[in-house]
This record gives C-alpha cells, structure tokens and sequence, in this order.
C-alpha cells in the first residue's frame, strides 16, 4: 500500500505544523516548503502525489503553471482566505482539483485530500524517474561550472590586483579556465588579450623565442622579426602552463620580467617594456623541485604571491552531475544531437569512478557518449569499458539506495553530497553561516540539506552549532 507524500506550501509556521500534525497523524509522509522556489526545488528532488498549497491565488496561479508546464504528477488543493469565485475558477482552470476557503475544519481538509488521491489521475502509479533530464538553463561564473564556492571568492578578489598568480593541481582539473574566469572577472583587462601557452609541450630551445620573439638572423629558420607571447599579451593576460618546465637559464630570464616587466627579443639588444598579468600553472609540488635544486626558490616566491589549489575531481564529485550537464549541452549542439538526459546506472557509474584524468578526462566521456548515443538517453554502454568495470566492482546501494533502476538523481548524489557538506562544516568549526557561504547556498538550503542527510540530531548531540 502506496503511503502518499504530500508537499504543504505554506509560509506561516503556525500553520505550517498545524498541517503537518494533521497529515503525519492521518498517515501521510509530509514535506514543507515556504516558497514557491523552495518547492519547485522540493519537486525536483522528490515525487509527490499531492501539493497543498496554504498561499494567495496569484501565488496558488504561479504555482498551477510551473506544474502544468513541468508536467509534475501531483494534484493541487488550493488553500486561500481570500474567498474571491474569480480565483477559485482560475485556479481550476489552472488544474487545482479543489479550493478550500480558511478556515476549515480538519476533516473537510482530510476528506478532500482523499478525494484528490482517489483521483484517477493521482492514483495511477507515480514511478520515480529513470533518468537525470538534462538542464539547458545552466549557470556558469566567467565560464565556471560546478560547486567551488571559495575558488570563485578568490577570483573575484584577485581579478582586480595585479600580482602574479598561482594555480596548483592535477592535470584535467581545470586550472586553464580558471585563469580565464580571473582575466574575464578584471574589468580593466578583460578586453585585452588572454594568451596562453604550454610550456611542458614546447622543445626547450625554442619556448625563450615563444616568450620573448625573436629578430631576423637570430637562428636558424628565424627568418623575419617575431613578436614573442609576452608582446601579444601586452595589456592582458599571459597564461604559462607547466611553469616546472623552465630550464635554469630560462627561469632567470622570467624572474627579470616579474620584477622588471622587461626583456629582450631573442637576437636583439633593445629592452621591451611590457605590461601584463602573469599567471602561472603547474601539476609539479614545486617545493619539493625547490628543495631538488630544480627550481629556483626566488621565483617561486615570485610566482607564488597569490596561490589557488583547485582540488581533483574525486574529491569534489558533487560536481559530477553539473560538469555532465554542461557537457551534454556544448556536445550535443556541436553534433547535432538531441540528448534528453542520463540513465540513473550511468551517473551511478561516473560517480564510483575515480578520475584520474579529472574534469578533462570527464568531458572526454562525455563527448564520446553523446556521439555515441542513438536513443536520446545516455545509457551505461555508451560509456567506456574502465568506467563500466570500475563501477561494476563498487556495490551501488550507497549511492543509490535499494532500488537502483529507478531511485532519483538526488538520492544518487547523497553520499558525495553529504561527505563535501561534512567537510566543510569542519573546516568552518561548525559555523552554519560560513558553511552556507562557503557552498554558495543560504542557510535554509543548508539546513534543508542537513536534514535531507539525516545531520541534524548528529549535529546537535556531537557539535555546537553556532548560527
């Protein structure tokens, strides 16, 4: 016997737990929710055979047509105290299966939640999802997608400086688009160039002409003048990729343009000025290079006025969904494919996977399953072989609870979800407040949240909360 979830709609915490009293105790599973945001956030996340919505008409109308053009599989009952016929015949022409004038007696609320339920088109049987639809309407920050609220702090605070910058992780992680996030979020910059170049994938003996140009004569093959990266950048920003890279000689030569913005072409004697922006990239621990004698300690110092670690894919993989997201869409409108969302065992594959490629190894994925796809959906096979085997030997209950085929994406990101929240609530000593600017949320997310994990009375018997 099906025990039918119910979403109330109500801002008044008076009768937000009157009403929830009233349904626990005749049997319901109960969810609240004081906006219509917050519940279409609820909506997405779970499936409800009933919405009572305890709210204005124009608000009540809001809510018909999100629901409508959703197709949400929930009856409505309108509860409002403004007893306008107008609105009650808006409302159920909007699709409300009844309107209920406050007050009202709990048994009239009772026996016309029943009515609703009996309904032929609330009983039928509401299956979960099977699959994550994908969302077109993505949100980026200066082309940035995922969950890194502080590494987007940084680059907002940075961008307007001009000190060198440093970012440090594992290749694939993204370090090239978050030097384009700080050149796009510098108002003064963004308009000039942004050049970048590879440092680790150049022949040492020609990544000094790269950098500095070179003039007619000064080599073999340097058959004109050249404008070096430096040049082209003036004004803008310079991107140096796998800065480890640098011989001896070279890092001496890039230590004089952090201090003196000044070089010379290769082959000539006239010192260029130039002003740019200089940051620098590495999946090295350039410390440890320092203390091998590989690197120069005076530059790294220079390089790391300003450091940005960005973590690897598997530590953040509540990102997974998002950066799949995004993918999907770029991909798809590149291809010329219509890709309406991913199968429920596929993103559980993707997320027991360890990516140690990160987010470049994901998108690689990513572009071959949309190629690959012929039904619209991403399924499993579409994927590559070491990410079926890898989450074939990894049991997916934590993930994805006891029904795998059909449990929702959020329950499939809970674990992920749960254990980044954690983190950061340690990191921050607990503090609720700088927990939910640190994950870019407002608190009632965050406790919303919390109570989804089951962190609430864990919280409270273990920890000081401060507010």
């Amino acid at each position: 016997m099906i025990r039918h979830r119910i979403l109330i709609l109500n801002s008044d915490r008076l009768s937000q737990k009157s009403l929830y009293e009233l349904l626990s105790r005749s049997g319901y599973k109960v969810d609240i929710a004081e906006s219509i945001k917050q519940s279409i956030a609820c909506l997405d996340e779970n499936i409800y055979h009933l919405i009572l919505a305890d709210i204005d008409a124009t608000a009540g109308i809001e809510l018909l047509k999100i629901i409508k053009e959703q197709s949400y599989p929930a009856e409505v009952i309108v509860l409002s105290s403004h007893g306008n016929l107008d609105n009650a015949l808006s409302s159920l022409q909007m699709g409300a299966f009844d309107y209920l004038i406050k007050p009202v007696e709990d048994e009239k609320v009772i026996s016309t939640i029943e009515k609703a339920l009996t309904n032929k088109h609330a009983s039928c049987e509401i299956k979960p999802p099977v699959m994550q639809k994908v969302n077109t309407k993505e949100e980026t920050f200066y082309g940035l997608v995922g969950t890194m609220s502080e590494i987007y702090s940084l680059v907002e605070r940075v961008a307007t400086s001009k000190a060198t910058i440093l970012l440090r992780g594992e290749s694939g992680t993204g370090k090239r688009m978050i030097a384009r996030a700080i050149h796009q979020a510098d108002k003064e910059r963004r308009n000039r160039p942004f050049i970048e170049m590879s440092c680790g994938a150049l022949p040492r003996e020609i990544i000094e002409s790269e950098l500095f140009g070179h003039t007619k004569g000064a080599f073999t093959g340097a058959i004109n003048d050249r404008k070096g990266r430096f040049e082209l950048a003036h004004g803008g920003t310079i991107l140096l990729d796998d800065i480890d890279s640098f011989s001896p000689d070279l890092q001496v030569k890039l230590l004089r343009v952090l201090q003196q913005k000044e070089f010379e072409r290769v082959g000539d004697h006239k010192t260029m000025k130039v002003d740019v922006r200089i940051i620098a990239s590495t999946n090295q621990d350039l410390e440890k290079l320092v203390a091998e004698k590989k690197f120069r300690e005076d530059l790294f110092y220079r390089l790391n006025v300003i450091s940005i670690n960005i973590p690897p894919l598997r530590n953040r993989k509540q990102d997974i969904l998002i950066l799949v997201n995004h993918f999907i869409n770029f991909y798809s409108k590149e291809n010329h494919k219509r890709i309406e969302g991913v199968s429920q065992s596929t993103l559980a594959a993707l997320i027991s996977y360890d990516w140690p490629g990160n987010i470049r190894e994901l998108e690689n994925i990513i572009e071959r399953a949309v190629i690959l796809d012929t039904d619209g959906i991403i399924e499993k096979d579409d994927l590559p072989e070491i990410i079926i085997k890898s989450s074939s030997q990894i049991p997916l209950e934590p993930a994805l609870g006891n029904n795998k085929d059909t449990e929702s994406l959020k329950n499939a990101l809970k674990d992920p979800e749960k254990i980044y929240i954690l983190k950061i609530l340690e990191e921050v000593g607990w503090n609720k407040k700088k927990a939910a600017k640190r994950l870019g949320v407002n608190r009632t997310t965050l406790y919303n949240k919390l109570r989804k994990h089951n962190l609430i009375p864990e919280l409270n018997k273990d920890k000081a909360i401060i507010y």
